[in-house]
């Protein structure tokens, strides 16, 4: 099972959140073209600048796909902020 996402660009949030199973019967090949389509249609769905499409593959959740995937976890603000101070931190070891 897998897990499509739209994540709120300056919050951090999951906005919207879908889980994508094969069908009985369905190919591997089969599978990924429909999950391909599906998150297309996503795409177009929400604005790109203020949000991302995530595809989480093999996690049942969001917990989960958080647990794998840490850094998602941090809001924008937070992951900004790190930034800065690494980039700080750079700049007095020169």
């Amino acid at each position: 099972m897998d897990l499509l996402m739209v994540r709120d660009r300056s919050t951090g949030r999951f906005v919207y959140t879908e889980r994508l199973e094969r069908q009985a019967g369905e190919t591997s090949w089969e599978y990924i073209r429909r999950s391909v389509r599906r998150e297309a249609r996503i795409c177009t769905r929400f604005d790109g600048d203020a949000t991302e499409v995530i595809v989480g593959w093999n996690v049942d959740s969001v917990e989960e796909f958080l647990r794998s995937h840490p850094e998602y976890g941090r809001t924008a603000r937070a992951a900004l902020r790190n930034r800065i101070e690494r980039q700080e931190g750079n700049a007095v070891d020169r």
